[in-house]
Formats: structure tokens, sequence, C-alpha cells
């Protein structure tokens, strides 16, 4: 008997929320009245009306937690998808950005190109008798050649030469060793040898005779002109 009115007792909650739940339509309600219910089920069948009061609260509490779960499931849902938009936004705009730095770099590039059509040259000085640069000169040639060796169509020249003071055929080997030592820079900093071409003319295109005016006019005799050229045919 006690059983049978714990199971009246109990279908008659039942029927309670679940008529609660139809009047309310929000997720969380629906979810409160049927924990409610189940609730209620358990608890009569555990034995009597304490039970079914006792499973009633519990199952109101079960469906509260569900509830509040999957409201914060959702909320979390959409601060993901909220953070998806913002990277995905941000990712355009540095690929934007990249394509923007790459097209100016190769519009300066491409001014240097044809700027070196023409050629473009600079002299390194020696002191008499020697095939030695300063550490200060060196630094600059390295830099020149770091401009140019991410370009393989771009060849140095290097001219080099001698004041008409001394043999000609000392002369000759002077000019080579200066050659020698503006390469070295340019390799140093990774210039490929293959791109430079060197040329020696010792005393052959000195100044005649510049010294019997100025002796320091020999200066411009003891030099090698860098010369930075468009390759055409690469």
């Amino acid at each position: 008997m006690k059983k049978i009115c714990a199971m009246l007792l109990s279908a008659s909650i039942l029927n309670s929320s679940m008529a609660a739940a139809e009047q309310d339509t929000p997720a969380t309600t629906s979810k409160e009245a049927a924990g409610f219910g189940i609730g209620a089920i358990l608890g009569g069948l555990i034995g009597g009306p304490p039970g079914a009061v006792i499973g009633a609260a519990g199952g109101t509490i079960f469906g509260n937690h569900a509830a509040k779960k999957d409201d914060a499931i959702a909320a979390l849902e959409k601060q993901l998808q909220e953070k998806s938009l913002e990277l995905a936004t941000l990712q355009n705009e540095l690929e934007a950005a990249r394509n923007q730095y790459a097209g100016n770099l190769e519009k300066v590039a491409m001014e240097n190109k044809l700027q070196l059509g023409e050629g473009i040259s600079f002299p390194v000085y020696f002191r008499t008798n020697d095939a030695d640069i300063t550490p200060e000169m060196g630094q600059q040639i390295q830099k020149l050649a770091t401009l140019v060796r991410d370009y393989p169509e771009i060849k140095v020249h290097l001219d080099a030469y001698a004041d008409e003071r001394g043999l000609p055929s000392y002369n000759l080997q002077l000019s080579k060793a200066r050659a020698l030592t503006v390469q070295k820079e340019l390799t140093r900093a990774g210039l490929p040898s293959i791109r430079i071409l060197q040329h020696a003319h010792g005393e052959e295109l000195a100044d005649d005779g510049c010294g019997d005016v100025d002796v320091d006019k020999y200066v411009f005799d003891r030099r090698v002109d860098v010369q930075f050229t468009l390759d055409t045919e690469t």
C-alpha cells in the first residue's frame, strides 16, 4: 500500500513538473523540470513520500547543474568562435603586410638594377708599395657585397692599377695583389668568386708624369676600381 501511494505521489509530482515544463520555454526550465521528475520517480522507488520529496529535490538540483553546465559550454564555444575570428583577421593583416613589404623590396631592387644597367663604380685607394686596406674600408666593401649577393645577375669587375714608379713587372704584380685583396673582402661577405672578374693593369694606364708636378697625385694611380654591372645574358 505504501509503495502504491509512493508511486501515485511520484506520478503526481511528475505530471506537475511536466506541466510546468510545458509552460516554460527556456532550455534551463525544461532541464530543471526533467530533473525534478526523474528525482521524484527515483524517490518513490526508494521508499514512499519522504523518499519522493528527497528525490524530487535532488532531481531539481541535478537539472540546475546540467543546465548551468550547458550554458557554460555554450559560452566557451562562443568565445572560441570570437577568438578564431580575431585570429583569422590578424593572419590576413599579417599576410597583407608581408605582401606589401615584398612588393616594396622588389621595387627597390628593380630600381637598383636599372641603375646598374649603366654600371656603378667606386675606387679603393692604396698606399705606396702596399696591397692592404684599412679595416674600415674592408667593412664598406663587405656591405656592398651584402647588398648585391642575392642578385646573381649582378657581376663585379675589379680593375687594379699601380703608379709608374718601379719596374713594370713589379707594378703589374702589385696591382694583381690589390685586386685580390678586394676580392677577398667581397667573398668574405658571401659573394661567390665566380661573379667577380679581375683585371690587373699595373702602371699601363697610369697618368704619366703626374708625380713630377705633385707627388700626392700618385695616389689616384694606386687604386682598384670596383664596378657593379648588370649581366643581361644571365
